[in-house]
């Protein structure tokens, strides 16, 4: 047995861990968010081929879900479980909500109806920042989103929680206005318009003018019936003394 050869062994397994190690970098680095942002673009696409350009983004290449919003295009995107389960699209009148948290602590809320918490400065030491974005929809009510996660390698694609931080905020204030432009907005009618009244003839043809009163003559008067002497309704109110 040469004596070289538990050395190309060792060599050989260790130049198959660095590329091993380089393909997941780059998966996760490249190619998993290149999918989610090719994803999120499909679903930003109306039927007549425009695509609307993304307010906001966030991506989680880690658990392979992300979300964008364009106000102009009127939709919120929903990636949940990419390559298993399809984007779902959301109108701004089924977004409800968004809350922050921080370390498992809401420190930012604001809800189409409902107490708001306005987003508060937090410290430069940061272990998680989480994303809930809040529907208009029994079946998911809600959507989860880590926008960082010391745990999580390369989670998000953030330099870091100030990177994170920065997202959330922009994130927050966009559903904030978009809340706020979509609430004083008219919202669309349910059911079928109610029926129109009948038309009738009668409400065209003006009505015949009214008989005029015959006048009385001098005559008629004098062929009215002259009142009695004992009526008592002709008797005057003091009797004579």
């Amino acid at each position: 047995m040469p004596t070289y050869l538990p050395t190309l062994i060792i060599l050989s397994a260790a130049v198959l861990a660095i590329l091993v190690v380089l393909y997941r970098l780059y998966d996760s680095r490249v190619e998993q968010p290149k999918k989610l942002e090719d994803e999120l673009r499909e679903g930003l696409t109306d039927a007549d081929g425009r695509r609307y350009k993304a307010d906001v983004m966030a991506l989680e290449p880690v658990r392979k879900a992300a979300a964008a919003s364009s106000y102009e295009g009127n939709r919120v995107i929903i990636v949940r479980n990419f390559g298993k389960i399809p984007h779902k699209p959301y109108s701004m009148h089924e977004l409800l909500g968004i809350e922050i948290f921080v370390d498992d602590k809401v420190i930012g809320r604001v809800m189409r109806s409902g107490q708001h918490i306005l987003l508060d400065n937090i410290a430069p030491v940061v272990n998680r920042v989480t994303m809930r974005l809040i529907f208009d929809d029994p079946s998911d009510p809600d959507f989860e989103l880590v926008l960082w996660d010391p745990h999580d390698n390369l989670t998000a694609r953030a330099e870091g929680p100030r990177a994170a931080m920065n997202n959330a905020r922009k994130w927050f204030y966009h559903v904030e206005a978009v809340l706020r432009r979509t609430i004083s907005a008219p919202q669309p009618v349910v059911g079928a318009p109610p029926a129109a009244a009948p038309v009738r003839l009668a409400d065209f043809v003006p009505a015949p003018p009214a008989a005029p009163q015959p006048m009385l003559t001098a005559a008629a008067h004098t062929a009215l019936p002259a009142k009695q002497e004992g009526d008592v309704l002709n008797a005057p109110i003091i009797p004579y003394i």
